[in-house]
């Protein structure tokens, strides 16, 4: 017997969750073939099995599951799974029931390690798992019990004041249900996979990271007369500007120690490895443009393009992801005056563009005029980075973005 152990996909997660497997419990399996499908916060990754084996789940569809921690277990026969899953009878039964016997109404059923640890934490007792007409019972069937077992004083008892949920219907981002005892109209929202592995992030990193903020206005006039047909547009020209910062400013382009316990070191990065936010609708993404400073502009542009063909796909490899080391923001739809995102735990900052607008001005003679602007701003691990630091950092950048010579060199 092997452990099928859940592989640490990314340094941002602590686990990701199942989204679901894509194998029978109990089937036959080979060497490198794809298991189940997991999520992290970046990315829907898929699980190998490392050798051939008969294949038995340890987890649920829907789980979170931590890295290095096994989600199944592949057992070199059908009659090896058979046998642990005989010595696995239900330790539920109530004082006096022997454990495996026949009793009035069948015998005691086998349970999954998931569905045994449900249902000792619920109190499903044993004469109604039998009512499953089960020999064998999934975690999924258990849930079916309680969903289907109204409040009573005997869970009261037990400690468990929550409510059970009437299944109405399921939407793409997740399970609406009426609430028992609530109004007609009162409806729950369960969050999604994807919805629960963000939470989980922006929850660690409002706890763990003391964030500063700070921005800048950025003035496009000489962008947008130096541009003209060029094929590149802002984005890329910020992506430009902030690699070409890593070698003055290399504390903005570090992996803090904080998430292995050492809050007090920095790893300086080696190359300027901009991560930039993708989402078209399907999920938030952020794929990383690899040594940005010394690449092309228009082949970020086109990487940029096939990053969001990929979005909507969602067929990203995993190395589009690996070796960040600055992430930039993009909440540049029309209106977004300022934005201030998390700092992923890890890193040490994010760079956010917001959306272009009109902004009244005046001549040095006091004449009123228009001119295109936008904000960019940075949000900063205070552990790690002051806000001077930061000015200076917005600063520069500015000064790229506003001077003809500048956007020559980072767009030639």
């Amino acid at each position: 017997m092997r452990e099928l152990l859940l592989p640490k996909f990314n340094n941002n997660d602590e686990g990701c969750v199942l989204v679901g497997w894509t194998v029978d419990d109990g089937a036959a399996v080979s060497a490198d073939a794809v298991v189940a499908e997991v999520e992290t916060a970046k990315a829907l990754e898929e699980l190998v099995a490392e050798a051939d084996g008969v294949l038995h789940r340890l987890v649920e569809a829907g789980a979170h599951c931590a890295f290095g921690r096994p989600v199944g277990l592949l057992f070199d026969s059908r009659q090896e799974r058979d046998d642990y899953l005989a010595a696995a009878v239900v330790t539920t039964a109530p004082e006096g029931e022997g454990e495996g016997e026949d009793h009035e109404g069948g015998p005691d059923p086998i349970l999954s390690d998931a569905a045994r640890t449900l249902a000792q934490e619920r109190g499903i007792r044993t004469e109604q798992l039998r009512t499953l007409g089960k020999r064998v019972v999934k975690a999924s069937d258990v849930q079916r019990l309680i969903d289907q077992r109204p409040i009573d004083q005997g869970f009261m008892e037990q400690g468990f004041m929550e409510q059970e949920f009437m299944e109405q219907e399921f939407m793409d981002e997740g399970a609406v249900s009426v609430a028992a005892g609530a109004s007609a109209d009162a409806v729950v929202v369960s969050l999604s996979p994807r919805q629960r592995a963000v939470a989980a992030v922006v929850s660690e990193a409002h706890r763990t990271i003391p964030a500063a903020f700070a921005a800048i206005a950025v003035d496009l006039t000489v962008f947008r007369a130096t541009r003209g047909g060029a094929p590149y547009g802002l984005v890329e020209l910020l992506v430009k500007a902030i690699a070409a910062r890593h070698a003055d400013f290399p504390l903005f382009f570090a992996t803090s120690g904080a998430t292995s316990g050492a809050d007090h070191t920095l790893t300086l990065a080696s190359a300027a490895n901009v991560g930039v936010t993708v989402d078209v609708g399907t999920g938030l993404f952020i794929p990383v443009l690899k040594d940005a400073a010394h690449r092309p502009i228009a082949d970020l542009a086109d990487d940029l393009m096939d990053f969001r063909v990929s979005a909507l796909r969602q067929n990203f490899r995993e190395d589009a992801f690996a070796d960040e080391a600055i992430t930039l923001s993009l909440h540049n739809d029309p209106d977004i005056i300022l934005a201030a995102p998390i700092v992923h735990p890890g890193r040490t900052c994010v760079v956010t563009l917001c959306a272009e607008r009109s902004e009244v001005a005046l001549t040095e003679d006091g004449m009123p005029f228009t001119r295109p602007v936008t904000t960019v701003a940075v949000t900063y691990d205070h552990r790690y980075l002051n806000g001077r630091d930061a000015v200076r950092f917005l600063t520069a950048v500015k000064q790229d973005l506003e001077s003809a010579d500048a956007i020559a060199r980072l767009a030639g």
